[in-house]
């Protein structure tokens, strides 16, 4: 685990068609191995940087065709990312779609298999910070708010949600 090549993970990472997403879900495994056991985190950022791998985990959750297990486990890095830097929720913020990307696969879990909760429990996790935006579903006229530190925070994200594609209130 200790000699992880970035440039193969990060190669394995983008993969994800067939039998290649047996090797993206190797590379995810061994990415969260590799930032739960890291006993220095700026060396940890060195092999694995922010800036190149969350875009990539990010760019995972956009692929529709991604099955749960693989979704999973890239949430799971994600959440390991934000564990050690809350500034890492810029990087994912700044992937176009990612938010909504997260958020669509919470609408569709099915709470009765393992696999489909355990990704609800780890992108809840993933929007858990200030840095979260809100959460509407339609079909209830349910808007969701999570507790912002401050009002300006709150109006911030409000905003920059209403500017997502796809983000409609009627």
């Amino acid at each position: 685990m200790v000699d992880v090549d970035p440039d193969t993970l990060l190669e394995w990472l983008q993969m994800g068609q067939g039998d290649e997403r047996d090797m993206q879900l190797i590379a995810l495994e061994q990415l969260c191995m590799l930032l739960l056991m890291s006993d220095n985190v700026d060396r940890c950022f060195e092999t694995c940087p922010p800036r190149t791998f969350l875009p990539a985990l990010c760019k995972i959750f956009l692929d529709e065709s991604a099955p749960d297990n693989v979704l999973e486990v890239t949430a799971r890095a994600i959440t390991y990312y934000l564990d050690v830097s809350a500034e890492c929720t810029r990087r994912i913020v700044g992937v176009d779609g990612a938010i909504k990307a997260l958020c669509n696969r919470l609408v569709v879990v099915e709470l009765n298999n393992r696999t489909s909760r355990d990704l609800a429990e780890q992108c809840v996790k993933v929007d858990a910070t200030d840095s979260s935006y809100p959460s509407v579903n339609t079909c209830v006229h349910y808007l969701k708010l999570p507790e912002y530190s401050s009002e300006d925070i709150m109006r911030e994200r409000l905003l920059a949600a209403t500017m997502e594609k796809g983000f409609h209130l009627n």
